[in-house]
């Protein structure tokens, strides 16, 4: 089992992706708070692995974090301990390239098959963390 934080400002798409994190054995946490800063987040709820979206809003409509950063700041601060798994409607291969290069495990593309998650989690844990 795994301790998995889901980083996603749509309540719903947060809420599914935790049901099918908990269904696989794992412990979901969602993120609700986005204005926290990366090293309070990741103390607080010590994940072991991330799944975040690349646009993250706020009620408002307007940015509150971005993806990119996120992936940065947590590969950085946990010393590449923590797997991060950008999860996004961007499916243009510049995201993809791009969420890569910043340190992310893994991207995968909303909407996406059950199957496909798990198995990029199941990846992502077993690289870092021999899970």
């Amino acid at each position: 089992m795994a301790n998995v934080l889901i980083v996603e400002d749509s309540p719903s798409q947060a809420a599914i992706i935790s049901e099918i994190v908990k269904e696989a054995g794992h412990a979901p946490t969602i993120c609700k708070d986005l204005t926290k800063g990366v090293l309070q987040i990741l103390s607080t709820f010590q994940p072991d692995i991330v799944l975040v979206d690349l646009v993250l809003l706020g009620s408002d409509g307007k940015p509150v974090a971005d993806g990119f950063q996120i992936c940065r700041e947590v590969k950085r601060i946990s010393k590449n301990k923590v797997g991060v798994v950008v999860v996004s409607s961007k499916g243009d291969q510049m995201s993809a390239e791009w969420a890569i290069m910043q340190g992310a495990d893994a991207f995968l593309q909303k909407p996406f098959a059950v199957d496909a998650l798990l198995g990029v989690i199941d990846e992502v844990l077993e690289a870092i963390h021999g899970k």
